[in-house]
């Protein structure tokens, strides 16, 4: 985005509220913040020291400021210079009442504790069992958080997508297919009963014989350190940082991971494992390598980077890298839609209606493809199929309170008997309603009225509709 001379004024003068010729620091990012840009965000810090590393009269304690010759190499960061024009993922108002939405479901839930931690490995059995975090990104990198959400936790199951994107990558539906099938299991995530068909193939990528297959096909011809590290990177690579590792969890699911050995070794019985034949050990070492990425550690931001680079069709928010190809992003989220919340997907998918995935430690990402955003929570204690409880209700909640769910307002008489509150909450929201005004949350009111405070706010649109 190369913004001319006179839009870089406009935008200038607009945050220059003092009229002393200079944008002060703070006053840029709080304008980056209102439109979703956190100031940690990678580009927001590259853009501003790039800006000011030739100014010799910063010196510590001193006001920070931008001339006009520094605020135009700032904005020259293309996302910054598209912040400030309303026009990202979501515009101000719209992010506001997202944001405050969330707000909302987060103190209506966290004096919930229904469920149970899951109990089958001591790092998830002693997990804190009242931590609750929600975070969402969108496809533009723009970021809200509440809750303990620098708190990391095992992906766990949550891998599942994003190990079949890559074995999609590499060698193409087709060919992955014939190892994984596309089907619900119609069963718990590790029955070695549903999980595999007659001829010994998994039902589908997001239980966990499906997963091992997956990964069997990531880069086999590698030593199985190099090939970890092509996953950590494709992690990396979505995140815009890289992930931990939980060595506790990891030797803990080793140690009990029988069942899963079992169904490599009946995979490999049947010839529909991509292992080596010849090496009696390999079903074993496809087992471990399942548990080892199961033990990534991610927090609710990284984990909703992540799914946003499955919104934005395989381009991740914070670099603006093809990590997938649009295809890929498409195959992966049409799977979770029927098959990424365990035994409960269907009932999940009637209430929800969107792709989402969980993991039993708690975590649960659902991915918005309209909207171009991804929603993570946290929260140890889980249901009788393995789903957070307060994750779940998040994403019943926000498909509730916003008309997310993509089936909600068929027929010919969409858009005419909406009731009054529902009409004016999506018009406020570019088409998704305002939180509030369904299920009782309280409607806290849109950031726009704030923002036109502000004269950067108040020059420019609050950007487009959300398509």
């Amino acid at each position: 985005m190369d913004l001319s001379e006179t839009a870089r004024r406009g935008l200038f003068d607009a945050l220059d509220t003092d009229r002393a010729n200079v944008v002060w620091k703070w006053k840029l990012l709080e304008e980056l913040k209102q439109s979703g840009l956190q100031s940690d965000d990678p580009r927001v810090e590259r853009a501003l020291t790039g800006a000011l590393s030739n100014d010799a009269g910063f010196e510590p304690g001193q006001p920070e400021w931008l001339d006009f010759e520094q605020f135009s190499k700032a904005v020259q960061e293309p996302v910054i210079g598209r912040a400030l024009q309303g026009e990202l993922a979501l515009s101000p108002a719209e992010f506001a009442e997202l944001t405050h939405g969330i707000e909302q479901i987060y103190a209506d839930l966290l004096p919930d504790r229904s469920g149970e931690v899951a109990q089958y490995i001591p790092t998830l059995r002693d997990a804190d069992p009242d931590k609750f975090a929600i975070a969402i990104c969108t496809a533009d990198g723009q970021l809200f958080q509440i809750g303990d959400t620098g708190l990391g936790f095992s992906v766990q199951s949550t891998s599942k997508p994003f190990s079949y994107a890559m074995a999609l990558e590499q060698f193409g539906s087709a060919e992955v297919h014939q190892w994984v099938g596309q089907e619900q299991s119609g069963g718990t995530f590790n029955d070695p009963r549903l999980s595999l068909d007659a001829a010994g193939k998994p039902q589908n990528p997001m239980i966990n014989a499906g997963a091992i297959a997956t990964l069997a096909l990531v880069r086999p011809q590698l030593e199985v350190s190099e090939r970890f590290a092509q996953v950590e990177q494709t992690w990396s690579r979505m995140m815009g940082r890289s992930p931990g590792f939980d060595h506790r969890t990891f030797l803990a699911e080793r140690d009990t991971g029988h069942g899963n050995r079992g169904l490599a070794n009946l995979m490999a019985a049947k010839e529909m494992l991509n292992v080596d034949p010849k090496d009696r050990d390999a079903p074993q070492k496809a087992a471990e390598f399942y548990f080892a990425v199961c033990s990534l550690e991610v927090d609710t931001r990284g984990l909703a980077a992540a799914g946003a680079t499955l919104a934005n069709g395989g381009v991740a928010p914070y670099t603006g890298e093809r990590v997938f190809s649009q295809e890929t992003a498409g195959r992966v989220l049409s799977v979770m839609g029927h098959s990424g919340m365990y035994n409960d997907s269907g009932e999940f998918s009637g209430q929800v209606g969107l792709p989402a995935k969980s993991g039993v430690s708690g975590n649960v990402m659902m991915v918005v493809p309209e909207k171009r955003l991804a929603v993570v929570t946290f929260s140890p204690r889980l249901d009788a199929a393995g789903n957070s409880v307060r994750g779940r209700e998040v994403c019943r909640r926000l498909v509730q309170d916003f008309g997310l769910h993509p089936y909600g307002q068929l027929g010919s008489e969409r858009g005419v008997q909406r009731d009054a509150t529902a009409e004016a909450a999506r018009h406020a929201f570019g088409g998704v309603a305002k939180a509030g005004s369904v299920g009782g949350a309280k409607t806290t009111g849109s950031r726009a009225a704030a923002t036109t405070a502000s004269p950067a706010a108040s020059q420019r649109s609050t950007g487009p509709e959300l398509r």
